[in-house]
């Protein structure tokens, strides 16, 4: 029988860079998770603050019902988790309301495929037809605060091409390993007004801008799109298809057509679903 004292009894449910937790705990708390690496299998060697990837809290409010997300953790290793549950309802200095569990668990890797399927010339800007447009292609990472990009960024020069028409060579696939739950593409279209004198013109930004940009010039005016894409977390292959960006009434006029490849890899062998508890009775 229970003397009262706090106890922590709940699952593990991993994913792609995360750590999906639900507990309940015998009295009210509010808990701390820390997450470090699992490097040798072994507790002592491996908690320490060289390998500590995230410590995060749950609530503000102490409760006996937890749920927690931890994103943004390496991807498809093994992983030690920490929870820490104090009871809030009694003295710190009585015994019976500290509780502490360690599990081992993982998160599973995720690659995903972004492909450009078809991009749509509306309006170039040029009355006469057989524009000198630029295209430039980027993929963001829409779950960091820093929206750093993903790929290398592809641009591609077109000559003589007239509204209507789709561009010549521009359907292509782009991989991202490690993918984030979140990823941007983002697309700029560029008219030239008198020629075409380098790429250069214009690059589009480093990190994820807050939104697309449009505008122009005495030598060029451009168009960019931009749209956000959640991945599958979960185990198996997902396919996204017929993801349409279009700039609207801006100048130049573009519509694209995205298809996204989700490949969610469990390389660790990590359980799905783990059970785990912790306090008087249980080992």
């Amino acid at each position: 029988m229970s003397d009262g004292s706090q106890q922590i009894v709940g699952e593990i449910a991993p994913d792609a860079g995360a750590l999906l937790i639900n507990v309940n705990t015998e009295r009210p708390a509010r808990p701390v998770y820390t997450v470090w690496r699992n490097l040798t299998n072994v507790q002592e060697q491996d908690m320490v603050p060289a390998n500590q990837v995230a410590a995060a809290l749950e609530t503000l409010t102490p409760t006996t019902s937890h749920s927690k997300r931890i994103a943004g953790l390496p991807q498809g290793v093994p992983l030690w988790l920490r929870i820490d549950a104090q009871a809030e309802d009694l003295p710190v200095s009585d015994p019976r309301g500290a509780a502490s569990s360690v599990v081992q668990t993982g998160t599973f890797f995720r690659i995903c495929l972004v492909n450009i399927l078809s991009i749509e010339v509306l309006n170039s800007g040029d009355p006469g037809g057989g524009a000198d447009m630029l295209f430039q292609f980027q993929v963001y990472n829409g779950s960091s605060s820093v929206g750093e990009a993903l790929i290398d960024l592809f641009q591609k020069e077109v000559s003589d091409i007239d509204n209507g028409e789709f561009v010549p060579d521009m359907p292509r696939t782009f991989k991202i390993e490690h993918a984030p739950d979140v990823v941007v593409p983002y697309l700029s279209s560029l008219h030239r007004k008198g020629g075409f004198p380098t790429i250069g013109t214009r690059t589009i930004p480093d990190t994820l801008p807050d939104e697309a940009g449009s505008g122009s010039n005495d030598d060029f005016e451009f168009a960019d799109v931009m749209g956000r894409v959640s991945l599958p977390t979960q185990l198996g292959d997902t396919t996204q298809s017929g993801f349409m960006m279009n700039t609207g009434l801006n100048v130049p006029s573009i519509t694209a057509t995205l298809a996204f490849e989700t490949n969610v890899l469990n390389p660790s062998n990590i359980l799905p679903v783990k059970l785990f508890h912790h306090g008087p009775g249980f080992p």
